[in-house]
């Protein structure tokens, strides 16, 4: 009896330490597999998901900046497109209103006047009510030594109260490729934009200007009609570039 026993007991052993050994063989083939299903599964994923992965490996052009859908949002970012348009010039000084509260008189000095002609739109407000402004039109321009004496016609009559009037003078330069003001971030005599490359990505771009309006500024060099440039938020994006440059050096 006793042999028997040990006889089985031996067989038991045995096949334990075969189960063993298989268990072993099998866990280290599913940890060598691991990977390359892990690798397979991404794979899958990013198949199906092309976008996603661009967003994530996308390489952005060194002296770049990108800006997130969420920091967009949040900063109102606007872009606008350099492109042909009428730029104006808002020529200011200070008139008297005669007593029949219709004729405004002013005086104004080179090179202001030689800008101003007969027919030119204006806005003008009394100092002593700014809340109130009154439409107008040049209707006289007379030359004198170093300017010219201008007369502006109210449209309706206003009171005159003796204080003197703000006159804003609306000048019409013509069309030319431009962009807009808030756009331009002045470097030391440089004049910088930000030129999107891609959607949320910007780059700095050096520009040569002319003729500088109210709101738009004239492009003589540096951009192309229908590049976008950015406008509102131009100063995060200027200064998110140069904190990305700074880390980067």
């Amino acid at each position: 009896m006793a042999a028997l026993f040990f006889a089985r007991h031996d067989r038991c052993l045995a096949l334990t330490r075969r189960l063993s050994r298989a268990f072993v063989a099998l866990a280290g083939a599913l940890v060598v597999a691991a990977p390359a299903a892990d690798l397979q599964a991404q794979a899958d994923d990013a198949a199906s998901h092309p976008s996603d992965v661009r967003a994530a490996t996308r390489l952005f052009r060194r002296g770049s900046t990108a800006v997130t859908e969420t920091q967009a949002s949040e900063l109102t970012l606007t872009l606008t497109e350099a492109a042909m348009r009428p730029i104006q010039t808002w020529v200011r000084t200070a008139g008297a209103l005669d007593a029949t509260g219709r004729i405004l008189t002013a005086t104004l000095r080179s090179p202001e006047a030689e800008l101003v002609q007969v027919g030119q739109r204006l806005r003008a407000f009394s100092v002593a009510s700014r809340m109130q402004m009154h439409q107008a039109k040049i209707t006289r321009v007379t030359p004198q030594t170093g300017g010219a004496q201008i007369e502006a016609t109210i449209a309706v009559a206003a009171r005159n109260d003796g204080a003197r009037y703000l006159m804003e003078i609306v000048v019409e330069r013509g069309p030319f490729l431009s962009v807009p003001n808030v756009s331009i971030i002045e470097e030391g005599g440089t004049r910088v934009v930000y030129l999107e490359q891609a959607p949320g990505e910007y780059s700095a771009r050096t520009i040569q200007t002319g003729l500088e309006g109210e709101l738009y500024t004239q492009v003589t060099d540096g951009l192309a009609a229908g590049d976008r440039v950015v406008s509102i938020g131009s100063f995060f994006v200027d200064a998110d570039n140069k904190l990305k440059s700074g880390d980067s050096e």
